[in-house]
């Protein structure tokens, strides 16, 4: 079911919760703003929130943690070498 409706902002927009539901959106939504068009989505229950960047950060250093060992005794220093097999 389609419905339209022409609204005059005064100091912001109100969607009704039966517009919601007749959209099939759930209970978390998204809001997704471009230029020209203001994006609605619905988002499943399980879907975490990001976490800031700091929690970002320990992951990303926590996987190197059980990383196998290289063949390279300085693979930074020697990072071609390590990642491209050629000699500098």
């Amino acid at each position: 079911m389609s419905e339209a409706r022409v609204l005059e902002i005064q100091q912001g927009i109100w969607i009704e919760e039966k517009w919601l539901q007749n959209a099939g959106l759930g209970q978390r939504l998204q809001v997704v703003v471009k230029p020209g068009e203001i994006r609605i989505l619905s988002l499943p229950a399980e879907t975490d929130v990001p976490g800031s960047a700091a929690d970002g950060w320990t992951i990303f250093r926590s996987l190197g943690q059980d990383a196998s060992r290289g063949r390279l005794s300085n693979a930074a220093v020697e990072h071609d070498r390590y990642l491209y097999g050629k000699k500098q």
